[in-house]
């Protein structure tokens, strides 16, 4: 499940942008968008952590104008960055087997975009999205939980109403912090860890994710270090986590 970065690809500086929830009536993204397009101009690489697109929620036509909406926003921060290098982690909300398949086949023309990945060590580093603490750290449970979100379908009228009611009421952030308080999301976290092999994770100070929702800057257990930066939602913080590696 662990991808390491081509040692030939040297990354100096790198942010990791997560959980913007496009295409879904919660997203504020359009308040962000300076914020960042400064932090992928300000890096060498950027990790697209998960989440960007929300596939379950999407307020467009059907699912082909979803996926393409999302290549051509893709498309658009790709071109609008020629020299930098860009990684793309699913998350459960973009799981969604037509949007992988697209981005695959687009992918495999731009040789500066590497997708269809779960988790990415960079040097002493580790991206991911962060809902394997979904499946306890197990590997089966967590694909089983990755399998049930590939195949929800598109939420109802009625359902996005109930659900645009919840956000405005600002339930969806009580909830994310009754259900992920910090210390115990990153315990989960070195849980899962500790079962990948140690090969890929021997080293490892840092671990950058999303999911949750909530921002984490620098939280310190058991030696490793972990941030996550909020999501692009309504009446939740935000920012881009940035990362500076040692020459």
């Amino acid at each position: 499940m662990i991808e390491t970065w081509p040692s030939e690809r040297d990354v100096r500086r790198l942010t990791f942008i997560s959980d913007l929830h496009l295409f879904s009536n919660r997203c504020n993204v359009n308040e962000h968008h300076s914020l960042i397009e400064s932090s992928i101009e300000n890096a060498d690489t950027c990790v697209w952590g998960g989440d960007l697109f929300d596939f379950r929620w999407s307020r467009l036509e059907n699912e082909r104008a979803s996926v393409a909406q999302a290549l051509r926003w893709l498309e658009g921060w790709y071109e609008r960055f020629p020299n930098k290098q860009f990684v793309y982690l699913h998350g459960n909300h973009d799981a969604h087997g037509a949007f992988s398949e697209a981005m695959i086949h687009w992918a495999a023309e731009r040789e500066r975009f590497a997708c269809d990945l779960n988790c990415m060590r960079i040097k002493d580093t580790l991206f991911l999205h962060g809902d394997v603490i979904e499946g306890k750290g197990n590997h089966e449970a967590f694909a089983e939980y990755r399998g049930r979100w590939q195949n929800k379908p598109v939420a109802s009228r009625v359902a996005s109403g109930i659900y645009d009611v919840a956000i405005a009421a600002r339930a969806h952030k009580a909830a994310a912090m009754a259900a992920h308080r910090r210390k115990a999301t990153c315990l989960q976290l070195l849980n899962w860890m500790h079962r990948q092999p140690k090969q890929a994770t021997a080293g490892i100070r840092r671990i950058v994710f999303g999911h949750t929702h909530r921002r984490i800057n620098g939280y310190r257990l058991e030696g490793i270090e972990f941030f996550n930066g909020g999501a692009t939602i309504r009446h939740v913080p935000f920012s881009p986590v940035l990362v500076e590696f040692d020459a």
